[in-house]
């Protein structure tokens, strides 16, 4: 059943989550590592507590940001996390499967960052890839103030400064492929945060039931691989960033089956969480085995290994 927030209960909350936001933004150190959690207190408030309660504290957010560190904290605060946090706890109220909960919380987040780096933030004087340059390149000056932050060591600011002036160029036209893919992976670690953590809070499960081994890509998104490799290799200007961007997109959701189907094999064969553990950890450091498992998911398509497509034939049936 859902909740009630008492006067205090809200204030203290409030309370906790502008310090948290506080100390997220004013130390680079730490917001690095724990600042893409910001979305897991309020979307466990907005679950809990109702849609009310969490609009209202979305807005209270927003209006002491505003009040205290300019519109431009605020705006950000609102399209990289407020948003994400609403349509998430929206998705989970109403027991959308994981994936349309993420999926719909990184696509909405990330088309608003984009349009409000566009139309906000901006110079007016300077095109698109114009912009997107001076955005890297001050993402690229954050990381290296926060390693210094952290007193790194020089050898690995160089290594980072020199990758900054090669990669550069590449990264401007994929810009905004790397803007949507932050915006998933921050919305895949709050979710299965958020379910960890309301699991242990609420006394029955309002998660959806499908499990990630089950996950597979619609068929057409490899027509979208295919045409965008072929566009990126033949077309230039306009069409080669589109078709950059629609290739990364494309090459990520498939390392995610290739890692749904090693899910599915681990879990058919019991094998314990340590070597999954490792497994992960290989995968993730080795850029041979994140090929194979890309490689794995666009083989699935075909031969559907888990033979998941067969059962839902069947249940359509």
């Amino acid at each position: 059943m859902v909740g009630r927030l008492e006067v205090d209960k809200s204030l203290l909350l409030i309370l906790v989550l502008l310090v948290f936001l506080f100390v997220v933004m004013l130390v680079p150190g730490f917001s690095l590592m724990i600042g893409v959690l910001i979305p897991v207190p309020l979307t466990i408030v907005y679950v809990r507590f109702g849609r009310r309660a969490g609009l209202v504290l979305l807005a209270l957010i927003f209006i002491v940001l505003l009040t205290l560190l300019g519109p431009k904290q605020a705006i950000l605060f609102f399209t990289e996390y407020a948003v994400l946090a609403g349509v998430m706890a929206e998705t989970i109220r109403f027991r959308f499967s994981f994936d349309k909960c993420i999926l719909s919380g990184a696509l909405i987040s990330s088309v608003l960052s984009i349009a409000v780096l566009l139309f906000v933030f901006a110079d007016r004087e300077a095109n698109l890839l114009q912009f997107f340059q001076k955005q890297i390149d001050g993402h690229f000056s954050q990381s290296i103030e926060a390693l210094k932050a952290m007193d790194d060591k020089s050898e690995e600011l160089k290594v980072l400064q020199d990758f900054a002036g090669k990669a550069s160029g590449w990264l401007v036209q994929a810009y905004p492929s790397f803007i949507a893919l932050g915006a998933f992976i921050t919305a895949l670690i709050n979710y299965y945060v958020t379910r960890f953590l309301l699991r242990r809070i609420e006394s029955h499960d309002i998660f959806h039931q499908a499990r990630f081994s089950g996950w597979v890509v619609p068929d057409q998104v490899v027509w979208v691989l295919i045409g965008s490799s072929a566009a990126l290799l033949l077309a230039q200007n306009a069409l080669s960033f589109v078709a950059i961007n629609l290739l990364l997109i494309s090459l990520v959701a498939y390392f995610f089956q290739g890692l749904a189907i090693i899910v599915y094999f681990l879990e058919s064969r019991k094998v314990p969480v340590f070597f999954w553990v490792l497994i992960f950890f290989v995968i993730i450091l080795q850029p041979l085995l994140v090929g194979a498992s890309v490689g794995l998911g666009v083989f699935d398509s075909w031969m559907d290994l888990r033979k998941v497509r067969v059962v839902e034939n069947q249940s359509s049936e």
